[in-house]
């Protein structure tokens, strides 16, 4: 397993202009897949148990110009897609997208804005101020059991205000992205805040070298969604006026009722139970996007109703309903980022920016130098997400490939094993757990003589520092 751990971090080696930046790159990714706490920097220091003049050395790689941010997402993505086997549909990888926004008061931490949550989470505020990520998770897969495997963040902010891409059109093209890395065309799945326009029509500007479009859309519809048949083609005699764009007028959320005959009854997987489905599929033509669209409307047990929209005209109905089922995996991956790993425990600042106040806003200079902090410090943030989703996507796929090893070593108490393959925070205590067994065994391996080398002796003690 450590073994499989040291050759996953080595290839990112090629990442790296210096060896002391990838050095540190395995530390801090180590540190994600075996820390209890989380008190962002300072907690590399205690977990691996680096020497304590070393902090400062750590801060300043979150920093450092050795690297590129985007460049480990792809060469993530490309090991991902390696190493283990993610979900495809026709000939499509498919991938989920969503927003989660996470609460920061730092006073000089760049692009900290006003954000609205749409919860019905009582213990969650309407308005808070922080960041907001747009993430691109994949299905991890043994045929059986579905894991979220994230692949790609970004910090997003709206830029309507000032001529530039939409929350919407920035995810849509960060799934375009995260398809041109794994060289396959892929199905991305949305949730109803995705059900515009925009989302298909910068889906389908997407295209790959040889012009195909390598990005499909499935999301969920509004309640009010109406669309149009198709007009009924007119004879071959000429007529005044010009010919008729739409057909009948649908609305949609009345199907269930006035065309509750048409409705066919089948028998799905949905949450992982066995469902009685009755879907009515039918492709209309939606303004929005100014193309053809297929809607499913889908009714399950307990008179739950949905609309789903596809851009695929090919996929099955009983597909459409299964994939969008499949959906909110991507919130048990943030749950696992938030709780698991601590992925935005970070507080990185910059004197560069000026304190922020609540009573009017202000600008920094435009000084080179002032402008240039800011950056790294944006840098210093992208970093640490980028690195824990690297760390969560290889605790994920050490979870498939040594399902068996990891139960047998784990010490702590399950009440109840649902499936054969163990949880990211039950491999997380694994690999902490054997660790310092494996530093003594292992010390050959390159990726961990980076954390041998930087640890203090086992007689070091705080008092000779104070």
């Amino acid at each position: 397993m450590f073994q499989f751990i040291n050759d996953i971090l080595s290839l990112f080696r090629g990442c790296f202009k210096r060896e002391k930046a990838w050095n540190w790159f395995v530390c801090v990714v180590v540190t994600f897949m075996v820390r209890n706490e989380r008190r962002g920097v300072a907690n590399i220091i205690s977990a691996l148990r680096i020497k304590p003049w070393l902090y400062e050395t750590a801060v300043h790689f979150f920093r450092s110009d050795a690297y590129a941010v985007h460049e480990l997402y792809e060469r993530w993505t490309q090991t991902a897609q390696v190493n283990i086997a993610l979900y495809e549909e026709s000939g499509r990888v498919i991938v989920m997208g969503d927003h989660t926004k996470v609460s920061k008061e730092g006073r000089r931490m760049p692009d900290i804005t006003v954000l609205h949550q749409e919860s019905d989470n009582s213990g969650k505020p309407e308005y808070i101020e922080g960041h907001n990520y747009g993430f691109i998770c994949a299905l991890a897969t043994n045929g059986t059991t579905f894991r979220p495997l994230m692949l790609r963040a970004e910090l997003q902010e709206s830029k309507t205000k000032t001529g530039g891409a939409s929350l919407v059109e920035q995810l849509v093209e960060c799934g375009g992205q995260v398809s041109n890395t794994l060289g396959k065309p892929a199905t991305l799945i949305l949730d109803a805040y995705f059900c515009s326009g925009t989302t298909f029509t910068t889906a389908e500007r997407l295209l790959n070298e040889h012009g195909c479009r390598i990005l499909e859309i499935i999301t969920r519809a509004k309640s009010d969604t109406i669309a149009y048949t198709l007009p009924v083609a007119a004879d071959t005699r000429p007529k005044r006026g010009r010919p008729r764009k739409y057909g009948e007028k649908v609305k949609l959320n009345s199907l269930f009722t006035s065309s509750a005959g048409l409705f066919t009854e089948t028998s799905l997987e949905l949450y992982g139970k066995n469902e009685k489905v009755r879907y009515l599929c039918m492709d209309l033509f939606w303004k929005p996007c100014q193309s053809l669209i297929r809607f499913v409307l889908a009714e399950t047990t307990g008179n739950r109703r949905i609309i789903l929209m596809s851009s695929d005209l090919n996929l099955s109905p009983e597909k459409i309903i299964t994939l969008y089922g499949l959906r909110f995996k991507i919130e048990t991956g943030f749950a696992e980022l938030k709780n698991d790993i601590g992925c935005f425990d970070y507080h990185f600042w910059t004197k560069s920016l000026p304190k922020r106040s609540k009573r009017q806003e202000s600008e920094p200079s435009d000084d080179p130098k002032t402008q240039h902090n800011i950056v790294k410090a944006r840098q210093a943030i992208a970093t640490h997400v980028c690195l824990a989703c690297i760390a969560t996507g290889i605790l994920t796929i050490i979870a498939f490939r040594f399902n068996r090893e990891i139960f047998g070593s784990f010490t702590g108490y399950l009440r109840t094993i649902r499936t054969e393959i163990p949880s990211v925070n039950v491999t997380k205590h694994v690999v902490a757990q054997e660790l310092p067994f494996v530093l003594l065994s292992l010390h050959n391996l390159p990726a961990f003589q980076c954390i041998i080398r930087n640890q203090r002796p086992c007689d070091f003690s705080y008092r000779y520092v104070a």
